[in-house]
C-alpha cells in the first residue's frame, strides 16, 4: 500500500466533525483507539500512528496539488 493517495476532494476531519466543526482532512488513518478516521493534521500528531503506510494510514491529497 502507498503512503499518499489521490483523492477527488478532501474529506472532513472525522475528530472535528464530531465536534461540529469542518476542517479538511489530510489522512485516513487508524487511531489510538482502533478505529480508522479521516483526520487533518492537528488530529493526525494527537490521535493517529506514528507512521504511514500498510496497516497505519495515508496521506490524501488531490488532483491540483500534485
Amino acid at each position: 500500500m502507498s503512503t499518499k493517495v489521490k483523492v477527488p476532494a478532501l474529506p472532513d476531519c472525522d475528530i472535528h466533525k464530531e465536534q461540529g466543526l469542518r476542517v479538511k482532512a489530510r489522512y485516513d488513518a487508524k487511531t489510538i483507539w482502533g478505529p480508522w478516521a479521516y483526520m487533518c493534521a492537528t488530529c493526525m500528531k494527537l490521535y493517529g500512528p506514528p507512521q504511514l503506510g500498510t496497516g497505519f494510514g495515508q496521506e490524501l491529497f488531490t488532483e491540483e496539488e500534485k
